[in-house]
């Protein structure tokens, strides 16, 4: 008798409904009869109200009845109250339905609209209707297919082999290339041709020439001082310096940057030269004899054809590794900016490079400590040579040059208190900052000329300098070894990747592009040009290009100046620099990585941002600082690899629920005024489904929604096998027991199972919807996790749909196998369009259950005794199951309920 009383109060109630919206509906077609009737069965209307749900709340909380609760929630409303009748307007009346931002439903027949309050409404405040902005969008509710039919929608992303395809049939049938292409491919290989189109000479060219003495003055200390760095002769870093930017000029797409010697790349060349220089030395000659180092030098420079600027067989030696080095980081560049592979360094993060500049920036300032004191040291390769380094020069403190520590302490002095706070003030008045570096220089020389400091006081000084330009001559390719391509490789790397990011940071502050597949062409042309010259690998400053541009310069025609400015130099005024004491070239290096060191204070930055960047940082650092420069930036990029692949495999998931009065779904954790949808789980997976992540997927799904199928199928097998075990009787066996409750519907199987005092796992939720507006890409392992999870769910009577999946994932399931186990209509285009036909599902299913429930209770009474050893209950559901066969239910939970 309870269940009859329950089956006709749902009945009044499911009346009282249809009286209701049916009026409503009515009227609505009286005051409107263009708006609703050409559109389909389901209609969506969008309201975004941001504060009006408690103002208009309040409001119709006065009406009179309301629709009961065993409704699903989008359908309950409230009838309209005495002042919202003097409304006429449609939408004004289709907000009297609902409370305000709430959704509502107007049914008539087959038609079902869902509204939400309008801001025109009378009700609300007139202070909300000043502020209140809102939007209504009515649209039918569409799976992914009817949207795509309604609206010629298509699958953007062909496969390769048809993309192939058409470039091959469009490169054979497409038109010969006229005047207007060839130009352009020109100027795109010759990017100064564009530029110097639309140079203006009045406004541009002056501060182009002084920006670009400027620039040139800080070529010479630094170029000199750098090598020192590279292992190298001072004055090699003068054509250094010359060379590049001349090339640079006609190849490069950045304006501002100044090529040249780069600390960073200098420190790269020096360690490969110190550490390959005694492979280099031993040869094996034909006969299978080795040879000395010695006799390898004199040999290296018995070959050399220009003997006048080298005559120390060392130094040669190391020239022409230099050299050969520069050739093949030049034809790497080059290669790479031919096939376009300027994108690979985005691999390289800014923590990595950011770790790997710190690390090298403890090498240079650990390398100069030496000059410093005056000392000498012997030079450590390998792991761990920087503290290696450090011992040595623990061991060798007592030889210590105090003249020469005198002097260097002095310049760094000056050169620190003038760039720090000399510079700064004088800027404003002149915009160009005082020549520190070539006033320490040309002191450095005069006092060492004067006093004649390394006679008297044994002070290492530059040398000889040649004067001119050398001639051309092909880089020696034999001091070559296998053993170097990895670190002839990470120079090649590194040095682009921190010139292009500086031509970025420019081009980005002055609205040009700077592409970066032209870069890498423009590098290689400088440094495999370079070669020839007896240049190591240039690359581009950030004290130099951060001088040119605060002095206005606007192209490269800066770098014509400057290169002029050295050419005078190597012509006339180099050989007056040969008694520079090498301490001033430590001392202005010292201070000009000060920038470098800085560095270290990014860390505690990027722990607060992203614990994973700021142990990329770490690992990169360390691995440089402890081990060395090539071993440290491959641990680096193997952790951030690492890093990559933990978080893509293992991304953040989480339940959304609906925020009130709106159609937006967020994280149920994120916000206050949140509720999930009642009888479904919306689930976000923060990531692409392949491979590595598939099982993780699986697991999260099942987690969060608190749904896991595997669990629930296995929990029911056992309690199946129980039951069977329990009513089994001399008339009915096991088998035949566990048979009869197999073909029972679940909601039989539950009333079976309690009638003998078992609990019935029941299933908390009906539908689950996979929001995959968040997946990049899907793969086959992809495929299959997502199949399965939709069809375990299946097994125990969970409906699942996919919401707003893009092109790519959906091109990839109609490529599988995914839709010979699935239906298409299970793909929505929004998570509020799954959600509205999940509850029109839910309301179904619910009509369903209340049917069902009127027989049972009907057949009830006709039911005969049960069998000896069984209650009437399960008598009854086995009777039932025996006529009748298995019977699937859908609407457990509202069955339930009621």
């Amino acid at each position: 008798m309870d269940n009859q009383g329950a089956a006709a109060a749902v009945a009044d109630q499911e009346d009282l409904t249809k009286k209701f919206c049916k009026k409503s509906a009515a009227d609505s077609a009286n005051q409107s009869s263009s708006d609703s009737r050409e559109m389909s069965a389901k209609k969506v209307d969008y309201t975004a109200l941001v504060g009006a749900a408690d103002s208009a709340s309040a409001q119709t909380a006065e009406a009179g009845e309301t629709i009961s609760s065993a409704a699903p929630a989008f359908l309950m409303a409230s009838p309209p109250s005495q002042h919202q009748h003097q409304h006429q307007h449609q939408h004004q009346r289709l907000a009297e339905l609902v409370p305000a931002g709430e959704a509502g439903a107007v049914i008539e027949g087959d038609d079902i609209e869902l509204f939400a309050a309008d801001d025109d409404d009378d009700s609300l405040a007139p202070s909300d209707a000043e502020t209140e902005r809102s939007v209504r969008v009515l649209r039918p509710v569409s799976t992914q297919q009817q949207f795509d039919d309604r609206h010629g929608g298509r699958l953007v992303r062909r496969p390769l082999l048809h993309r192939l395809r058409d470039r091959l049939k469009s490169a054979k049938t497409g038109c010969p290339p006229d005047r207007g292409r060839l130009c352009g491919a020109l100027v795109q290989l010759l990017p100064f041709l564009g530029i110097m189109r639309e140079y203006n000479l009045r406004e541009w060219l002056l501060p182009d020439l002084i920006s670009g003495l400027t620039v040139g003055i800080m070529h010479i200390p630094q170029g000199m001082a750098y090598a020192f760095l590279a292992e190298l002769p001072p004055y090699l870093g003068l054509y250094t310096s010359f060379f590049p930017p001349l090339i640079y000029f006609f190849f490069g797409t950045s304006r501002q940057i100044s090529m040249g010697t780069l600390a960073i790349v200098s420190l790269l060349i020096g360690s490969l030269v110190r550490k390959n220089l005694p492979a280099v030395a031993m040869q094996v000659t034909p006969a299978g004899d080795n040879v000395t180092a010695e006799a390898f030098i004199v040999n290296a420079t018995s070959m050399a054809t220009d003997q006048s600027w080298g005559s120390d067989p060392l130094i040669r030696s190391r020239v022409s590794l230099a050299c050969a080095t520069c050739l093949c980081v030049g034809l790497i560049q080059l290669l790479m900016g031919i096939l376009r592979l300027g994108f690979l360094t985005r691999y390289l993060s800014d923590p990595l490079i950011s770790g790997f500049t710190m690390g090298v920036a403890v090498h240079v300032f650990s390398s100069q400590i030496k000059y410093v004191l005056g000392i000498s040291v012997p030079g450590r390769n390998g792991l761990a040579s920087l503290p290696l380094h450090y011992y040595d020069l623990a061991c060798n403190i007592g030889q210590t040059n105090f003249v020469t520590l005198g002097i260097a302490a002095v310049a760094v002095v000056i050169l620190y208190v003038t760039k720090e706070f000399v510079n700064p003030r004088v800027r404003k008045k002149i915009k160009a900052p005082l020549p520190t570096e070539l006033i320490i220089v040309t002191l450095g020389t005069v006092i060492s000329y004067v006093f004649d400091l390394k006679k008297n006081y044994n002070v290492k000084i530059v040398g000889t300098i040649p004067t001119g330009i050398p001639p051309p001559e092909f880089p020696d390719l034999s001091v070559l070894q296998p053993s170097m391509a990895v670190e002839i490789i990470t120079v090649a790397i590194i040095a682009f990747s921190v010139c292009v990011s500086l031509a970025k940071i420019f081009g980005k502050k002055y609205n040009y592009e700077v592409a970066p597949s032209q870069e890498l062409i423009a590098y290689g042309i400088c440094n495999t040009v370079g070669a020839f010259f007896h240049c190591w690998p240039a690359g581009s400053s950030l004290s130099r290009s951060a001088v040119q541009d605060s002095m206005g310069g606007k192209t490269q025609v800066a770098a014509l100046v400057s290169s002029t400015l050295l050419l005078l130099v190597l012509l006339f005024v180099g050989k007056y620099f040969e008694t520079v004491p090498n301490c001033c070239l430590s001392a202005i290096i010292l201070v000009a990585i000060k920038g470098m060191l800085e560095q270290v204070k990014e860390a505690p930055i990027l722990w607060r941002l992203s614990p994973y960047d700021f142990w990329t940082w770490i690992v990169t650092c360390l691995g440089v600082v402890l081990l060395s420069v090539d071993y440290g930036l491959i641990m680096g990029l193997a952790f951030s690899v690492f890093s990559i692949i933990v978080r893509t495999q293992s991304p953040t998931s989480s339940i959304l629920g609906r925020i009130t009065g709106t159609d937006l779904y967020k994280n149920v954790h994120a916000y206050d005024d949140i509720e999930e949808v009642a009888g479904l789980k919306i689930f976000r997976f923060e990531g692409s489904l392949y491979f590595a992540c598939a099982e993780n997927f699986r697991e999260s799904l099942y987690r969060k929604t608190g749904v896991n199928p595997r669990r629930i199928v296995q929990q029911r097998r056992r309690l199946g096998e129980k039951y069977a075990r329990v009513t089994a009787t001399s008339d009915a066996s096991t088998a035949t027991v566990k048979r009869t409750f197999t073909r029972m519907s679940e909601s039989e199987k539950a009333e079976a199972a309690k009638a003998v005092g078992l609990d019935w796992p029941r299933v908390p939720v009906q539908h689950v919807i996979l929001d995959a507006s968040t997946w990049g890409y899907i793969d086959y392992v992809g495929v299959r996790a997502l199949s399965q999870a939709i069809q375990e769910y299946r097994d125990i009577g969970v409906a699942v749909y996919i919401a707003n999946p893009k092109c790519g994932i959906r091109a990839c399931l109609e490529r599988s196998d995914f839709y010979e186990k699935n239906r298409y209509d299970i793909i929505y285009v929004s998570v509020h369009d799954a959600v509205l036909a999940a509850q029109f599902d839910q309301r179904a299913a619910l009509r369903k259950s209340e049917q069902q429930l009127l027989s049972a209770s009907s057949a009830a009474i006709k039911v005969s005794s049960p069998t000896d050893g069984e209650t009437s209950a399960a008598a009854q559901l086995r009777k039932r199951a025996e006529a009748n066969g298995a019977e699937q239910d859908d609407s457990a939970k509202a069955v339930t309920k009621v």
